[in-house]
């Protein structure tokens, strides 16, 4: 069962960790790389719903701004807590995503429904009554691509993981991931969009095509995947039984006892997995805006 709307507003009190999932930077890469792919058509409709202009830059600009949104209005809007992630057992196999989304409140199914109600919605009267759900969709693509927000070792997807000494203000794994790792590549989201957009063009469009592929599930397995070889397996993190803890002081003793040392060689070797995980969140992500042109 994934946590509760109790546990929720508990963990808003009660963490001492930045709240935003790939922080700013993170979502606002993903927002500029996806708008560098987006056909006129796409642009026009993402551009209508924003309100900006019609123009490469000021939607790019606009998507960056709405990409941190979902996180901003958490505190007021708890219901939608549990829509950023989705707590994947390391034991579990792919077909039990479904079990891991009860009544659809988690990352997966909320890709699907805004996609969907955008798509639906295209030839809306005004185009603005679909601004919630692009400002959701952008986040939640986003957030399907840091692998913590797809798996959980009763630990909350890493959040009751400590860091034996903090590193650029993250004290647990989850934070290490959702930021120092990906301003340690390029605090400027607008450089790094650039950069990842250079690497992507010398992909060529084949692979960039077969890059976007996949459904909100299957992106899902992939991030849950990567976290059991990149973050547990690598540092050595122990399996725990599969459960979901309401809060942190609720995680097994164990996990309570530990404290992970993160070496700079990791960040390192890190570096490179970021880009690649932005990559794909900005190629997916313009593939499904261009779905609304």
């Amino acid at each position: 069962m994934l946590r509760t709307l109790f546990s929720a507003i508990l963990l808003f009190i009660l963490c001492d960790f930045p709240a935003n999932a790939w922080w700013e930077e993170g979502h606002r890469t993903t927002a500029r790389l996806a708008a560098y792919y987006l056909t006129p058509a796409a642009r026009t409709r993402v551009a209508a719903i924003l309100g900006v202009p019609d123009t490469p830059e000021a939607v790019a600009d606009g998507l960056a701004v709405a990409s941190t949104w979902a996180d901003e209005i958490k505190k007021d809007r708890p219901d939608t807590f549990t829509w950023h992630f989705i707590d994947i057992a390391l034991q579990d196999k792919k077909d039990q995503i479904p079990a891991r989304c009860p009544n659809e409140n988690c990352v997966t199914a909320r890709i699907d429904q805004f996609s969907a109600q955008l798509v639906k919605d295209k030839a809306a009267a005004d185009p603005r009554m679909d601004l919630d759900a692009l400002r959701f969709l952008v986040h939640f693509v986003g957030d399907i691509h840091q692998p913590l927000h797809a798996v959980s070792d009763a630990d909350q997807g890493g959040n009751c993981e400590s860091l034996s000494e903090v590193y650029e203000k993250a004290r647990n794994l989850h934070a290490l991931w959702d930021g120092p790792l990906v301003s340690d590549v390029n605090p400027d989201d607008k450089a790094l969009a650039a950069e990842l957009k250079q690497e992507l063009d010398g992909l060529g469009a084949g692979r960039m095509k077969k890059m976007a592929e996949g459904s909100a599930e299957d992106w899902a397995w992939e991030s849950h995947k990567l976290a059991e070889k990149v973050i547990y397996d690598k540092l050595k993190i122990p399996t725990e039984p599969v459960e979901f803890p309401a809060n942190c002081k609720a995680a097994p003793q164990a996990i309570l006892d530990d404290k992970i040392t993160v070496e700079p060689k990791y960040v390192g070797e890190m570096k490179p997995v970021v880009r690649e995980q932005l990559e794909l969140a900005g190629l997916r992500l313009a593939k499904l805006l261009n779905e609304l042109g």
